[in-house]
């Protein structure tokens, strides 16, 4: 096997092997974060299996205490066949990993005074004001909403908005969302939305969890709001203080060819397996490059236009390592504040009461921009903050010490996420106080 085919960093090895991760975050070992070397040793097992197995491309697993990583695992390349490995500073697209940076964005212009949670989006996206609903995704039975869309319910999933059948929508609506791609990146702004507003709810506002394009419509909102595009309100109030070097919505062909980790396909999604390649002892079950889900007007696209809120950027896991440091601290990081601490509590607590939440995510319940695990013994208590994307991208919040972790690889469709199954092996690894 070639050399470059696989890099992991052991904990106790990260203190003489930082340069090979050119992370921005300082590196501490696990020792001193409080975790067993020999257990997290082991974290990254099941992850290893499935790249000598063929079925996902690449991996990078970090995690981080005190905005200093002490344990990260990097296996493959950024393509099959490439050259160039992964390491902390690829970028991987995150998809619904999105959703808690515009969140937060919505946080702070909050804090700033420019809208509120009670604001209804119709004020600066007039095509919303008269929405039907069609109940449980059924065009049988439309009917009239009963009040307009707020802020508050974008943020918290309960808008009645929804997503076509390849996420979690179900029906004749999600159909209408699969025919109509309204959040296509070939949409500007206004076309993605005068769109969705011609789709029934499926639910009356405020009143059922679902799943769905809410943070897209905040993110246009948002752009409507402050007369600057999503992007420029990400990197104004989040990238550019944090130093976030390698996230965005778009990027050039060169970082493309040399940072971003391309999606591998299944044959689930159509692609032909790519079996053997040269250089490698691996019989490749996936395919890079047939059926991609972003090759139309995608991150490189001139055709580009509408910035997904809900799951269009692409970051590095050093970025999302530095942005969870700072929701962990509070919203504050290395001396930068992005939040008060009374927005990221609300963030990371139910807004929105009494609702049943689908069995698709588990032990858990939503904030306002994250999912709450609940403990499993106890479910008046948090386990771990988390959420992840459909590219098999994951992250976890844990608030007993104050650590945080990310998977990222890069599979369509979403099949082997990790992300539940590493933060119980972290639990495990953590050393009694």
């Amino acid at each position: 096997m070639k050399k470059n085919k696989l890099k992991i960093i052991l904990p106790f090895f990260l203190m003489q092997a930082s340069f090979f991760l050119k992370a921005e975050l300082p590196t501490i070992t696990s020792e001193q974060a409080s975790y067993d070397v020999e257990k997290l040793s082991k974290v990254d097992e099941e992850l290893k299996a499935l790249y000598y197995d063929g079925l996902i491309p690449n991996y990078v697993v970090a995690a981080a205490k005190d905005g200093k990583i002490f344990y990260a695992a990097t296996v493959g390349e950024t393509s099959i066949g490439s050259g160039i490995p992964v390491d902390l500073n690829t970028r991987y697209q995150v998809a619904s990993m999105t959703k808690p940076l515009v969140s937060t964005v919505a946080f702070k212009l909050i804090e700033d005074g420019l809208f509120t949670l009670e604001t209804e989006i119709a004020d600066h996206l007039p095509m919303f004001s008269d929405m039907f609903v069609a109940p449980g995704g059924s065009l049988e039975n439309l009917e009239e909403a009963n009040r307009k869309i707020t802020v508050l319910d974008l943020i918290t999933h309960t808008s009645g908005l929804t997503y076509g059948t390849a996420v979690t929508g179900t029906g004749d609506v999600a159909n209408l969302y699969d025919e109509l791609a309204p959040t296509s990146s070939c949409n500007s702004n206004e076309e993605a939305m005068d769109i969705l507003s011609q789709i029934p709810l499926i639910s009356q506002p405020g009143t059922q969890w679902n799943y769905s394009v809410g943070i897209d419509v905040l993110g246009a909102f948002i752009a409507e709001v402050t007369g600057k595009s999503l992007y420029q309100n990400i990197s104004e109030i989040i990238l550019e203080p944090l130093g976030m070097r390698s996230s965005s919505f778009q990027y050039s062909e060169s970082v493309l060819s040399s940072e971003v980790a391309q999606i591998g396909i299944s044959p689930l999604a159509g692609a032909t397996p790519l079996g053997r390649v040269a250089g490698s002892e691996i019989d490749w079950k996936i395919n890079t490059g047939s059926q991609n889900p972003l090759s139309s007007c995608g991150p490189t696209s001139p055709d580009f236009k509408f910035e997904s809120g809900g799951g269009g950027m692409t970051m590095s896991v050093s970025d999302y390592l530095t942005f969870l440091s700072m929701i962990v601290n509070g919203g504050t990081f290395n001396g930068v504040t992005i939040l008060q601490p009374e927005s990221v509590e609300q963030m990371l607590n139910e807004q929105v009461s009494d609702l049943e939440y689908p069995a698709m995510i588990g032990n858990n319940i939503f904030g306002a921009g994250f999912g709450i695990s609940l403990d499993a013994a106890d479910s008046s208590k948090v386990d771990y903050y988390t959420w992840g994307g459909i590219f098999n991208t994951g992250f976890w919040i844990e608030p007993s010490d104050k650590s945080v972790g990310v998977i990222a690889t890069a599979v369509f469709p979403g099949r082997y996420n990790q992300t539940i199954a590493l933060e119980q092996k972290f639990d495990e690894a953590r050393l009694p106080h």
